[in-house]
């Protein structure tokens, strides 16, 4: 026998590392701060949405931490998995030892070792050892009486006991939990993945194009998955995340989507959604309505359908279409449904694609501050609702779209437009954002909306000021002003600065300053610049009013309408598309964000609760008590002990022995 096979398992260093407090509790530490995390950052989105919460580098780094499904994750479930090993390596060492702790009296007492407790006297008066055995047993103590070979007889009693069970309850509470926990967490899922024969698919975009390893039964005992339905559409399958795929879970009903409703608060947020579901029950083909709204989940064969999201589901959109590369007079009036893809041909030149987006029909936006502009015509930012700064100002500024363009390379641009003009500073304006990646912040490009609050007069004034005769007749016009021997020379002026702000906005003329003007002169042309461009361009504003067969705008109103006319042409001539779409109209089709979920662990959590709760009532709210009496000789010592709980016993010690005195003394008259 060697030497490892005599030391009992319970003293092997290993054991006594797995089974410590120590390690359980820096166990629940990690799980403590890992359940946080997975409270605060939002669990199972799209990557998309984690790129643009926290940059590439980030949501790359947080992905592989698995951070976007912490629950479910592989270091997670380990943990887990080691804490039931350690609580339950715990609870065999130590059952047993509490076991005989519980059944026994302590019956071994000497008359050294109770006169050496805290709490010990000597009765100074006789009292028959049955006596104290009736007095014990009316407190409510369980007694026994033990008569020593030596003479002596010794009374021992003790109350709550049960104490112990309160250690016993909680650890089992630890391990019903994480076993709960460890049902729910996928773990099968993640061993036939680690297995190979479930296979996560990363190209696949619709149910019935996933591979059969990417599909798993309705028999799978537990998942967490989601879908988005359209009003009108039907499903019987929700999707779930992972490893970097989606696997496709098959459901034991499908599920339809009458209607959808929303409601929301003055401010224009929502304040509540609900989904009106056709539920047809696969086996039995029974059909029932329910409807499921945020908290009031619907449950059958163990799967709880919740209410989580809504969006867009297909809406149809109409939009105003200007070629820029051509003047910016309308080419066509586009439609098409949201969340689709179609070609769009500029005039034959270049194909591109059109990929629309999600549709929303309310934007809610704090509007209290004027947005932040740059010097190219295009803003950094619309105010945002996320700010913390208390003078809000929260306005529905109406339906938007986003969309990307996309060449015939592949690169993309990605564009969000608000149908309505917003109202900012003292005018109103079409706002439409552009980025070319997801990390990065929209910026905007505003155009001023008219007296009929239509971009058309922009879009016509515009296209005027690019019209060579017009700008020519205009210079001349400009000329006639100025003394005779400087007309021609000043027409010129006129023409060649209307030229340089048709090629590139304020930009060209900039450019054409930084060069062509010595430094020292610099500021003053650019105010030359300035008002020659100003006073040229107001005969073209009036030009497009006449050519719509409209009077002109009023003083105020012509100047704001041209200063954000400039602005908004020079951002177009930095604008990356070819094509300005413009949001018309649209018929709206909402889905429903459905989470799906079957936790057959949940029973065991609840349970777990139930155990953590009496183990917390066991510990701290029942005291064990012991007391012993020792009738040596002439001789009556009383002793009291208690695991915990002394100042209680401080007290109770002194009226024991009050009790017994004056028994005694009783029973002497």
């Amino acid at each position: 026998m060697t030497t490892a096979e005599k030391i009992p398992l319970s003293r092997r260093p290993w054991f006594a590392f797995l089974s410590s407090m120590r390690f359980a509790v820096a166990l629940l530490c990690v799980l403590a701060v890992a359940s946080m995390i997975g409270t605060v950052l939002q669990q199972n989105q799209a990557q998309a949405d984690y790129i643009v919460k926290f940059g590439p580098f980030w949501a790359r780094i947080f992905g592989f931490l698995g951070l976007y499904d912490v629950y479910a994750s592989g270091w997670f479930v380990v943990i887990m998995l080691f804490l039931v090993l350690s609580t339950a390596l715990c609870l065999w060492r130590n059952v047993p030892p509490f076991w005989r702790e519980m059944r026994s009296f302590r019956l071994k007492a000497s008359k050294r070792s109770l006169a050496a407790m805290k709490h010990s006297a000597l009765l100074d008066k006789p009292l028959p050892p049955e006596v104290a055995v009736r007095y014990f047993a009316a407190q409510g103590f369980a007694v026994k009486r033990q008569e020593r070979e030596d003479g002596s007889v010794l009374v021992a009693a003790k109350k709550g006991a049960m104490n112990k069970w309160g250690y016993i309850f909680a650890h089992l509470a630890v391990i019903v939990i994480c076993l709960g926990g460890l049902i729910d967490s996928n773990l099968l899922l993640k061993a036939g993945m680690l297995a190979g024969k479930i296979v996560p698919d990363d190209t696949a975009v619709f149910a019935r194009d996933f591979k059969p390893q990417s599909v798993l039964g309705a028999g799978n005992p537990s998942f967490r998955g989601n879908v988005n339905i359209s009003e009108g559409q039907e499903a019987d399958v929700v999707f779930l995340n992972a490893d970097k795929g989606l696997l496709v879970q098959q459901l034991p009903f499908s599920v339809k989507l009458e209607k959808f409703h929303i409601d929301f608060y003055p401010t224009g947020m929502p304040s509540d959604f609900a989904s009106v579901l056709a539920v047809t029950d696969k086996a039995t083909g029974k059909t029932e309505k329910h409807t499921v709204r945020v908290n009031h989940p619907f449950t059958l064969h163990g799967v709880t359908i919740y209410q989580a999201s809504f969006a867009d589901g297909g809406s149809d959109v109409r939009f105003k279409a200007w070629d820029l590369a051509d003047g910016g007079s309308s080419f066509a009036d586009l439609s098409g449904r949201s969340m689709n893809t179609f070609p769009l041909n500029m005039g034959g030149k270049q194909q591109y694609t059109l990929e629309l987006d999600q549709f929303s029909s309310m934007n809610v936006e704090d509007m209290e501050r004027p947005s932040e502009k740059v010097s190219d015509g295009l803003q950094d930012k619309i105010n945002d609702v996320r700010s913390v700064r208390q003078d809000k100002k929260f306005t529905n500024i109406g339906p938007s779209i986003v969309y990307r363009l996309r060449d015939k390379a592949g690169q993309a641009v990605e564009f969000k437009n608000y149908m309505l003009p917003v109202k900012q500073e003292d005018g109103r304006f079409f706002m439409t954002g552009t980025r070319t990646g997801l990390e990065q912040q929209y910026r905007w490009l505003r155009i001023p909306a008219d007296d009929k609050n239509s971009p058309d007069t922009f879009m016509l004034w515009r296209e005027l000021i690019r019209d060579e005769t017009l700008r020519r007749s205009i210079a001349a016009r400009a000329a006639e002003s100025a003394p005779e021997a400087m007309r021609g020379q000043f027409a010129t002026a006129v023409e060649n600065t209307m030229v340089l702000f048709a090629r590139g906005g304020y930009l060209e003329l900039d450019r054409f300053i930084q060069t062509a003007v010595p430094a020292a002169e610099r500021d003053k042309m650019n105010g030359y610049f300035y008002q020659i461009l100003y006073a040229a361009a107001e005969p073209v504003l009036d030009e497009a009013f006449k050519r719509q067969g409209r009077p002109p705008l009023a003083d105020e109103a012509r100047k704001r309408f041209l200063l954000g006319a400039m602005d908004a042409y020079t951002g177009l001539t930095e604008y990356p598309s070819p094509v300005l779409l413009q949001l018309d109209g649209f018929k709206e089709v909402r889905s429903s964000g459905l989470q799906m979920t079957k936790s057959p662990g949940a029973s065991l959590v609840y349970l777990g609760s139930l155990l953590l709760v009496l183990g917390t009532v066991f510990m701290f709210y029942i005291r064990e008590k012991r007391a012993w009496i020792l009738f040596d000789g002439g001789q009556i010592r009383f002793a009291m002990s208690s695991n915990r709980h002394e100042r209680d016993l401080k007290q109770e010690f002194p009226a024991r022995l009050s009790d017994l005195r004056r028994l005694s003394e009783e029973l002497e008259t």
